[in-house]
């Protein structure tokens, strides 16, 4: 096995402008026994992996359904980010 990956694999892997890198994206959601977790990328490139409830980049989230996130910032406003794709 290799840790490189051909560019042909990666070609075949990646969608191009799939996500803008400017803003907030949720790049997964996760069901697990324990509650949903959600994966969010800023747009400095930090990623967070969040609950129901935490504090992340200044936001609170607010909830987590099966293809978005609602959070919250500290104004009580109220915005959605959706899976790419959906």
């Amino acid at each position: 096995m290799t840790d490189q990956t051909s560019a042909e694999v990666a070609a075949a892997a990646t969608i191009a402008d799939a996500i803008d890198l400017r803003e907030f994206v949720l790049l997964g959601i996760i069901q697990a026994q324990s509650g949903a977790a959600a994966l969010l990328r800023s747009p400095q490139g930090d990623i967070a992996r969040v609950h129901t409830g935490t504090q992340v980049f200044g936001y609170t989230i607010a909830a987590i359904g099966d293809t978005q996130v609602q959070l919250t910032d500290r104004r009580g406003t109220l915005y959605a980010l959706a899976l790419p794709g959906t």
